[in-house]
């Protein structure tokens, strides 16, 4: 079979060791916090002193003389701390209501039974009369509607149509199988007993009746799905209960074969039994004093309770057995043998295949709660990520958006299902997203990245890093699935260093790499045109006497004043640059001569009135060479020198003048700007 397989695997040993590794660290916490509460102690104590009197019981020295006193005294503690205990569980208010009425009413049976033990001693041991029948049968015989009662109690999950079949099916099979086999052992010779009284025969029917009532609340226990909280304390105490139900009929079959001697093995499986009442009781309170959990139903009955109703036919099939041991060799024994191993067969196949639909069950179990908690993760992931996570049709329609679009965009996670990712893309990008998109909506599997600004709902635009792939064919997507994140701050970072890379600190002016970067583009674009291009060398005067005299803060303030009067005489397509020290540059594009001649006549006026810094008027005149190229024929590095030279020979006629650099390297120097 394909269970038994599965369980060979590598896999399933590794799983069973978890588990058993689990459960030992579960026993181990139990354990521990049981030694901490006085419920526990007092139950690992019953336990101590069941395994005890268990040992004396086989081995009965000392005191074997006394067996029947020790043995009336010793069951005493039991039955009173089942009470107590009982009790104490009922006053759990973690529990809800029913579980904790149910345990108030066993723990009145389990009084009722510490009754009929106390009065049984006093009868045999202290007034020396039979025990029965008399007053200890009142408490012995409450026992049995009290506690069925306190199991009905219990909640369990609702049963729903076939569900109520099934349960009362098997209960009637359970009832049937052990009734049979307590009329065969008690009812049927009780009844027939012709030297008893009416009063003892009623008491002695009575018994076996309360153990098949008994034995109807102990399935209804185990057959149905009670609540978490209360599944594993029900099942030690159908446990225990069982083991009273079979000392009770092992001790009224030996009674009425006279074979029955105080401290014979009933009385254990009674110690054992009511020892596991105790245990229940106790864990109750336990795992009610623990942290709270969802009430769910415990997992669908597991393969001990559901094997009930199959022991109970193979107990009553044994009996027949039994009883037609002798008549094998006729016709009507070999049609029970015949039927026995029929039975046997189909019970076998349907062990079988509950064994396996067990397995897959609770395989089945672990593998939804697997997929929920997988499907948690992920939610978790998604909800908190810092990227969203975008899913449209091949058109940009939004089909899911996550919800770190609050804080990246400022929408709500659904304001935009439904609307086209496009429309809120910026009107220079939004040619390009729509480029990509058809892309790879026309490629499966393929992935773009691309940036552009989009509208943040306050209606500012925010850059944005974006990542589509398509799975549209994928039939639990069916999108193009896209993650985006803000990259404004980087964006803005990149903008600041772009600047600071290519502008000079002080001045705000263009440094002399973009001036050159500028210049170069400029003749390349006079080539292809026949624009002329002209740019201006300017130099301050007497800026060292400033330096030297007032030192670098006010020769700085002179700079800053310059370069604001210099950008003031520019126009947009023009450039202004501090080329290092007191150098200044300016370039003009489709500027010719005359032009050029007016610009730097119109610079000289500019900085010709005196700077004021800290009081101090300073200069500010400069001198200033051009160098005009109508062709682009030249390069930038030549430009400049023709510039440069210009200027030097502007310095050589006096303070505040311009010179040209004419053809053939002859220079003209122009008026002063005074």
């Amino acid at each position: 079979m394909s269970f038994i397989t599965d369980y060979g695997t590598p896999r399933a040993e590794t799983e069973v060791r978890s588990k058993l590794r689990d459960q030992l660290a579960d026993l181990t916490r139990m354990l521990s916090g049981w030694a901490r509460d006085w419920g526990g102690l007092l139950a690992l104590a019953l336990t101590a002193y069941v395994v005890v009197f268990i040992a004396w019981l086989f081995v009965r020295w000392p005191f074997g003389d006394q067996v029947v006193l020790i043995d009336n005294i010793g069951f005493l503690p039991m039955s009173i701390a089942g009470a107590i205990l009982a009790w104490r569980a009922a006053s759990q208010r973690k529990l809800d209501r029913r579980t904790r009425r149910a345990w108030l009413v066993l723990g009145i049976g389990f009084a009722s039974f510490w009754l009929g033990d106390v009065l049984w001693l006093y009868y045999e041991n202290i007034l020396g009369t039979a025990p029965f029948p008399s007053l200890a049968d009142a408490g012995y015989l409450s026992y049995y509607p009290l506690v069925f009662l306190g199991l009905l109690l219990f909640p369990a999950a609702p049963r729903r149509g076939g569900q109520v079949l099934k349960f009362w099916l098997d209960s009637m099979t359970v009832l049937l199988g052990g009734g049979m086999v307590i009329w065969y052992l008690l009812l049927r010779p009780i009844a027939q007993a012709e030297d008893s009284s009416p009063l003892l025969t009623t008491l002695s029917l009575a018994y076996p009746v309360g153990d098949l009532v008994l034995l109807f609340g102990i399935t209804n226990i185990v057959l149905r799905r009670p609540l978490a909280r209360s599944g594993r304390a029900l099942a030690v105490l159908a446990s225990g209960l069982l083991l009273f139900v079979i000392a009770d009929v092992a001790f009224g079959y030996m009674s009425i074969q006279e074979q029955y001697d105080t401290g014979d093995w009933p009385d254990m499986l009674w110690l054992g039994g009511q020892l596991l009442m105790v245990l229940a009781a106790q864990y109750q309170c336990w795992t009610a004093r623990k942290p709270a959990q969802e009430e769910q139903p415990e997992e669908a009955q597991g393969l001990g309770f559901s094997l009930l109703p199959p022991a109970a036919v193979i107990m009553s099939f044994g009996l027949l057995l039994i009883l037609e041991r002798g008549e094998f060799e006729t016709a009507i024994g070999g049609l029970t043998i015949a039927a026995v191993g029929l039975t046997a067969v189909v019970l076998a196949r349907q062990i079988t295949s509950l064994t396996e639909n067990t397995h897959l069950l609770r395989r089945t179990t672990s593998l939804a709660e697997e997929l929920g908690r997988n499907e948690a993760r992920f939610r978790s992931l998604v909800q908190n990520a810092s990227d969203v996570i975008i899913v449209t049709d091949a058109t940009g329609n939004i089909l899911y958006e996550s919800p770190a679009v609050e804080r990246v965009l400022g929408y709500k996670p659904d304001y935009r299902v439904g609307t086209n990712a496009l429309a809120t893309i910026h009107p220079d990008e939004a040619a390009r997203v729509t480029e990509i998109l058809a892309y790879v909506t026309q490629h499966p599997g393929e992935f773009r990245t691309l940036e552009c600004r989009a509208m943040h709902a306050d209606g500012h635009w925010r850059w944005l890093e974006i990542t589509a792939s398509n799975v549209l064919d994928d039939p639990n997507v069916m999108g193009i699935v896209g993650n985006y994140r803000d990259i404004t701050e980087r964006k803005l970072l990149e903008g600041q260093l772009a600047h600071q890379a290519s502008h000079d600190a002080l001045t705000g002016l263009a440094n002399r790499a973009l001036f050159r970067d500028r210049l170069e583009h400029s003749l390349a674009r006079a080539r292809r045109h026949g624009e002329p291009v002209s740019i201006l060398f300017l130099d301050l005067d007497d800026f060292k006497a400033v330096n030297d005299s007032l030192g670098h803060s006010a020769g700085d303030a002179v700079l800053v004043a310059v370069a604001n009067r210099l950008r003031g005489c520019m126009r947009e397509s023009d450039l202004a640059a501090r080329l290092g020290g007191d150098e200044f540059a300016a370039l003009f594009e489709d500027t010719d001569g005359p032009q050029a001649e007016a610009a730097a006549k119109r610079i000289l006026q500019t900085l010709a009135p005196p700077v004021d810094v800290t009081g101090h008027p300073l200069p500010a005149q400069a001198s200033i060479g051009l160098a005009v190229v109508s062709d682009g024929s030249c390069g930038p590095e030549e430009l400049l020198r023709r510039a440069d030279a210009a200027m030097y020979a502007a310095k050589a006629r006096g303070k505040g003048q311009y010179a040209v650099f004419g053809g053939e390297g002859r220079v003209s120097v122009g008026p002063t700007a005074g």
